[in-house]
């Protein structure tokens, strides 16, 4: 017989598979010759919004023991769907990925955490990292308040590379089986057009972000809503924290 915990963990996975699911096809992330830098640019800041790494959890560090794995979506409408038509050729107004998220806690109040997720109906995947320090690692009392640095990169592409650099501070406190918690960010992302003669495209967004993490025994859900620039991202974890 298959653990109870399992089975709900393989239903919060196929949840948010479903949820992960968009109409981005292959075609939907190439570029132009002949497109436009400030295109260019405009992509590389919706790309930043969807794939820079997410915190979509409290700032409590997890300890020497801490352990937690599972599975995650994010969804993001693009800022200028414009700049897609005329960069990419295509109509695109919303980026997707999902896939699964690791996180460790070590000594001294630093957790490492790595995640790997896929673009739906392309070859795209996106994989990515953070380290985190606790500068206050939470109790029953007093909050919980975290910086953390992050990187990420979507492979998989053959018109382009991306990759984002972020920084993040995060506050959050517990109350019962509720976590709130909020913080602020900032993302450099740079996308390198490997078409035509096209130039490399740097740019940075600030970012808030909040969410709330619901524990239920070892399973926990975790909705989180960010603004990015002029970018709304949704993102949800399903999984197990030990």
């Amino acid at each position: 017989m298959v653990p109870v915990g399992t089975r709900a963990l393989r239903r919060c996975a196929l949840v948010v598979a479903l949820i992960g699911t968009g109409p981005v096809a292959a075609e939907d992330l190439q570029l132009q010759p002949g497109a436009a830098a400030g295109d260019i640019a405009a992509m590389a800041k919706d790309l930043s919004a969807a794939y820079a790494y997410k915190a979509v959890g409290p700032a409590e560090a997890f300890g020497t023991v801490g352990f937690g794995i599972g599975t995650f979506a994010t969804r993001v409408g693009v800022d200028d769907e414009g700049a897609w038509q005329r960069a990419g050729g295509t109509d695109t107004d919303t980026l997707y990925a999902y896939g699964l998220r690791a996180r460790k806690g070590l000594p001294l109040g630093i957790d490492v955490s790595a995640f790997y997720a896929d673009v739906p109906s392309s070859d795209a995947r996106v994989i990515g990292g953070a380290l985190q320090y606790a500068l206050l690692e939470g109790s029953a009392v007093t909050p919980g308040v975290a910086v953390r640095a992050g990187y990420s990169r979507l492979d998989g592409i053959n018109d382009f590379d991306f990759d984002a650099l972020s920084l993040d501070a995060t506050v959050s406190k517990g109350f019962a089986i509720l976590t709130p918690y909020a913080g602020v960010g900032y993302v450099r992302g740079e996308i390198d057009p490997k078409v035509g003669t096209l130039d490399r495209e740097s740019v940075d967004r600030a970012r808030v972000f909040g969410g709330m993490r619901v524990s239920l025994g070892l399973l926990d859900i975790t909705p989180e809503i960010e603004q990015s620039g002029g970018s709304t991202v949704a993102n949800l974890r399903l999984g197990v924290t030990l």
